[in-house]
């Protein structure tokens, strides 16, 4: 009976040691990747409007962003449509109607911040425009 209330301690520390990496591991899981994810999201959205990235590749991440959804996304993207690069602009505005294509409604707060020939381009989608209000 002694030798087994000597490894009574052992036991609850391996115990309690094996909860505290189980529980770190469930942190990471549910809050540091999450927000880890997102902090790369953002960085990708701004590096769209940053001249010193090469066009082509600002280009090809407009038209990745076309299987997101999310108010940033799509506002980064209205961004990117007004471009001076017209690869980086129209490739913008291609994903621009894609997402709002398979989503069915634009915003008109967005709409407005197009350029008229874009707003004719989207309006021939035949989405829906609703007011932000």
């Amino acid at each position: 009976m002694l030798p087994l209330l000597l490894l009574l301690p052992a036991a609850l520390l391996a115990l309690l040691q094996y909860l505290i990496v189980l529980g770190a591991q469930v942190v990471y899981l549910v809050w540091v990747l999450p927000c880890q994810d997102a902090h790369d999201s953002a960085d990708v959205l701004r590096s769209l409007a940053d001249p010193a990235v090469p066009a082509e590749q600002r280009a090809r991440m407009a038209r990745a962003f076309a299987g997101l959804q999310g108010r940033p996304v799509v506002e980064a993207l209205v961004r990117t449509s007004a471009d001076a690069e017209p690869e980086v602009a129209e490739a913008g505005l291609e994903t621009l109607c894609t997402i709002w294509r398979r989503d069915g409604v634009v915003g008109e707060d967005l709409l407005r911040k197009l350029d008229p020939q874009a707003q004719d381009r989207v309006r021939a989608l035949g989405v829906r425009v609703r007011s932000p209000w």
